[in-house]
């Protein structure tokens, strides 16, 4: 190669680390950027919940009495969601040390047996040694007459000698085995027995909690005496919603596209409900007086699991005036579906939930008589019949 050429090589060498230093410095930015994006929309998200749950609390020091009794069963609510999901966490672990404490038993049972069948062989093998040992080994080397015969008998012994070893090592390394599985299945245990007292506390909390929660129905019902009054306060609740998923809507405008949901349109009539049930109110169904439903009830069991119907991300999972504890999923192109009255809520603002992920537990939080999940499908935030997209 000549001169010319090996600058030219030089040259092209130089660019190349140019290049490829450029690109690594343009992926760290384009990562440090999409990481940016999602603190600033998870930030603007949980700024957009605050803002709607200060409206609410706002609007409740306007009213006395009855702000007193909401105030509390807000308060019981939201303590009965977190002492649920807690109960709910301690349930999975439960299932897993259960199944844990099961393999380490069929571990220590195998082991067991291994064991005992090395025992039995190390047994017969001193024994085979016993027997010749019965003969003095000195003498037996001296009267063989044969250099053959000398060698069969050494390698006899070297064999035995060997497979007594191995069969020691074999035995030693499963006792050690053994009482490692032991150590871990008592460890396991304790931790079983420790979870079930905690499961115990929390469940008397609980059954306390819904006592308290019926005591609040009961006091806001006795607040509410007429009819008049009671579609007041239903049409202020629902009023409240729809501003608070219009402050959503415009957030969600204003936020970098990050996430590409697909929204709803493409799997109409093929959408799995959130949860088991009969539906209790139907979808435009007079409410009281004027009101109708803008969504239904399904009747369903206290601690049921609720399911997100299509992939999504969470913008609101709090407690909200007259429907409990709710969470909404935002599935892009302009759809929402939106879940209330829960025991629990178990995914946060930003989470990103896919189709039949457990988002909820049914409930009846809110002010309701009965357990029950409130659900609603909105598209341009114009609620939409529920059944027209569900099967």
């Amino acid at each position: 190669m000549d001169y010319t050429q090996q600058k030219i090589a030089r040259l092209m060498s130089g660019c190349l680390l140019f290049v490829t230093s450029i690109l690594l410095l343009v992926a760290s930015f384009t990562l440090h950027a999409d990481s940016e994006q999602k603190q600033q929309t998870l930030k603007k998200l949980e700024q957009v919940q605050q803002a709607i749950l200060d409206k609410q609390s706002q609007l409740e020091k306007k009213q006395s009495e009855q702000n007193k009794i909401e105030q509390s069963i807000r308060q019981t609510d939201k303590k009965i969601g977190d002492v649920s999901k807690t109960l709910r966490q301690i349930e999975n672990k439960l299932q897993q040390v259960t199944q844990q404490i099961k393999r380490l038993e069929k571990q220590q049972e195998t082991l067991e047996q291994d064991r005992q069948a090395q025992v039995k062989i190390l047994a017969e093998q001193v024994k085979s040694i016993y027997q010749v040992g019965q003969h003095d080994f000195m003498k037996m080397m001296l009267n063989q007459d044969s250099p053959a015969k000398l060698e069969r008998v050494l390698s006899y012994y070297q064999f035995l000698n060997k497979a007594r070893t191995e069969a020691i090592e074999k035995l030693k390394q499963t006792l050690a085995k053994l009482e490692e599985t032991v150590t871990q299945l008592n460890q396991q245990r304790l931790a079983l027995a420790e979870l079930q007292q905690e499961e115990k506390t929390k469940q008397a909390e609980l059954v306390s909690l819904k006592t308290k929660q019926k005591a609040n129905l009961a006091s806001i019902e006795k607040f509410i005496k007429t009819e008049s009054q009671r579609i007041e306060t239903l049409k202020q609740d629902e009023t409240a919603l729809t501003q608070a998923l219009e402050a959503l809507a415009e957030a969600i405008e204003e936020l970098p596209n990050q996430l590409d949901f697909n929204g709803l349109g493409d799997i109409k009539g093929k959408i799995l409900w959130p949860t088991q049930g009969s539906i209790k109110k139907n979808f435009g169904r007079r409410k009281s007086g004027q009101l109708r439903w803008k969504g239904v009830v399904i009747q369903a069991n206290s601690g049921e699991v609720v399911h997100n119907i299509h992939a999504g991300q969470v913008i609101f999972s709090d407690w909200l005036k007259g429907y409990g504890l709710v969470l909404v999923v935002e599935h892009g192109n302009g759809y929402m579906s939106l879940y209330g009255h829960n025991q629990a809520l178990l995914k946060d603002v930003g989470d990103v939930v896919q189709s039949g992920e457990p988002i909820a537990l049914v409930g009846q939080s809110g002010g309701q008589a009965k357990p029950g999940l409130y659900f609603e499908i909105r598209h341009q935030g114009q609620p939409v019949n529920p059944v027209d997209w569900c099967r």
